[in-house]
């Protein structure tokens, strides 16, 4: 890669939840982590797509990224100069955002000629006298008429009200622009069109761009490489064929299932991933995916397969935090002993899809014991029981972006002292 064009490194935005002006005032409230530690490096003429689930800190990254908001820590180069260096002036003629709602982005009041050549006027680009000739090039450029620069915004749909902000956006010959859920709004036939008009306005402008989305589908036409975020982390990043063709991280590998498939004779597994997105106000410890992943790490003095220790950690979550509204339905209130009590241990057993038995004879007593004390009644004990035997690295230790092929990758799974045959897919 050559000298990066933007670069943040080891960069953090938090912010604190408000319900009201007194707390404002205080200072009282949750800290949300929405960007946690993240090293990221665009270069110039490259484009780089930003995806992962809503709620997963994207848009908070790109705003910091580009000054619209101020960073709790770490820090962000543009052209290896600080961005708190750079004039507001000069950062706004280099860097460019196209936002997600262009009708929200768009002054209502104006019409498209004053939209487009207000940041003429600002940065005094352009003569006024030569303004609406500047304004009429730019509409016919991101394919609008330029006889329709007199209309408000709400007289154009969605597709063109994306192009105007793209003209608007253009019109100080950036270098840099950051598109934000660029297409999420439209349907697919101006999807495909938007996306083109992108790559032909690269070409024609030398233009970088940094792609936001929770689409993969549509990352994938645009984006050179592709970092994935979760959960204010990048988690994985790398060139978009590789990151395709063999997805590295379990969390890749499920937003790649989730891809609709046109082909009616595809015989691909959808990969569900179990539960929400945990709160950035109080994120896991360790490896933050590891209360979804589908193939958590056991731990080593166990022979235990991924699926079954997933169901066990299922459980012992479950437990952990008090959820046991389920236990009602498969224990019974009188007679807890004898074939009842067997009965009560299967139950629970299908209930969270536990092999019967482990493959490991050492993990099947431990696991029958803590059944046997949830059918006594001993929810608690059965809890310390798992925890105490049942602990994954993958939630005490956080891991590290790493290089695994063209990727780099934060798992455990690729750490070259777990990784063994802990590599396999999912669905294997």
């Amino acid at each position: 890669m050559t000298d990066p064009l933007l670069q943040a490194s080891d960069l953090s935005a938090h912010y604190t939840t408000t319900d009201g002006f007194l707390e404002r005032l205080l200072g009282i409230g949750d800290t949300v982590r929405a960007v946690d530690g993240v090293d990221l490096e665009l270069s110039a003429g490259e484009t780089l797509g930003l995806v992962g689930e809503s709620g997963c800190g994207k848009t908070t990254l790109a705003q910091t990224l580009v000054g619209l908001r101020e960073p709790t820590s770490g820090s962000v180069t543009y052209r290896d100069k600080p961005l708190a260096a750079w004039s507001r002036a000069a950062l706004r003629t280099n860097v460019q955002y196209l936002f997600q709602d262009p009708l929200a982005s768009l002054n209502p009041q104006q019409p498209v000629t004053d939209i487009v050549s207000e940041p003429l006027a600002i940065h005094d680009i352009v003569p006024a006298d030569r303004r609406d000739d500047r304004v009429a090039t730019l509409l016919e450029r991101v394919g609008l008429d330029p006889l329709t620069a007199n209309r408000y915004p709400h007289a154009f749909s969605g597709g063109q009200r994306q192009r105007i902000a793209l003209a608007r956006a253009l019109a100080v010959e950036p270098e840099l622009l950051v598109c934000d859920e660029p297409v999420s709004a439209l349907d697919a036939s101006e999807q495909a069109r938007i996306c083109n008009l992108l790559a032909d306005l690269q070409d024609e402008f030398g233009l970088s761009y940094l792609v936001v989305s929770h689409d993969l589908s549509v990352v994938e036409h645009v984006a050179d490489r592709i970092a994935v975020m979760y959960l204010g982390e990048i988690v994985d990043i790398g060139p978009s064929d590789a990151l395709f063709e063999d997805a590295a991280h379990p969390y890749t590998e499920a937003l790649l299932s989730a891809i609709p498939e046109p082909d009616p004779c595809w015989t691909g597994e959808r990969i569900v991933l179990e539960g929400d997105v945990p709160s950035p106000i109080d994120p896991p410890a360790g490896c933050r995916f590891h209360t979804r992943c589908p193939v958590v790490i056991p731990p080593d003095e166990f022979d235990l397969e991924p699926a079954a220790f997933r169901s066990m950690l299922t459980l012992r979550k479950r437990l952990e935090v008090g959820e046991d509204d389920w236990l009602e339905s498969l224990v019974p209130r009188d007679g807890r002993h004898g074939d009842t009590a067997t009965g009560t241990t299967e139950a629970i057993r299908d209930r969270f899809d536990i092999p019967s038995p482990l493959a490991d004879p050492e993990a099947e007593a431990i696991l029958e014991r803590a059944l046997e004390a949830i059918v006594a009644g001993n929810v608690g004990g059965a809890s310390e029981q798992l925890g105490a035997a049942f602990e994954t690295p993958c939630e005490t230790i956080e891991p590290e972006l790493q290089a695994e092929g063209d990727h780099r990758v934060a798992c455990h799974r690729f750490d070259d002292d777990r990784a063994g045959d802990r590599r396999s897919r999912p669905s294997e």
